[in-house]
């Protein structure tokens, strides 16, 4: 790839590989380069429009705030208080059991099941064994 960009972007180069190739070749290769150059364009062109277009829209609601007395703090203060997530109260506990190391533990009920309790489901006991 690079050796080409090399090639298009040296004229010594270029005018070189050119004479190689007859007329007509060299024609329909220029017809390719130039459809490919009008794309590139078009693109840039759309790239442009869209962030015109955009900073149109930003102006627009900056507007609209000042004429309602709304200051962008506000909004960046308002943003990350509904961002922050609220600390959730851990659950009251509604099993007992005496764990591996002879200590008595309680268990919500909630997230993984203790080792010991498990231990105990797998050896038939029942899980209202262990309510507190």
């Amino acid at each position: 790839m690079s050796n080409l960009v090399n090639v298009l972007t040296n004229l010594r180069s270029l005018r070189a590989a050119i004479n190689t190739i007859d007329l007509a070749k060299a024609e329909q290769i220029l017809e390719k380069l130039q459809l490919i150059i009008d794309e590139k364009r078009k693109a840039a062109e759309a790239q442009v429009a869209e962030i015109k277009a955009r900073q149109e829209l930003i102006k627009k609601y900056q507007a609209e705030l000042k004429e309602k007395g709304i200051s962008l703090s506000e909004l960046i203060d308002n943003h990350v208080e509904n961002k922050v997530k609220k600390q959730r109260t851990s659950l009251p506990a509604k099993y007992q059991y005496i764990d591996d190391n002879g200590e008595q533990r309680t268990w919500s009920g909630q997230g993984r099941t203790p080792k010991a309790i498990k231990n105990a489901l797998d050896a038939g006991k029942s899980l209202d064994d262990f309510k507190i």
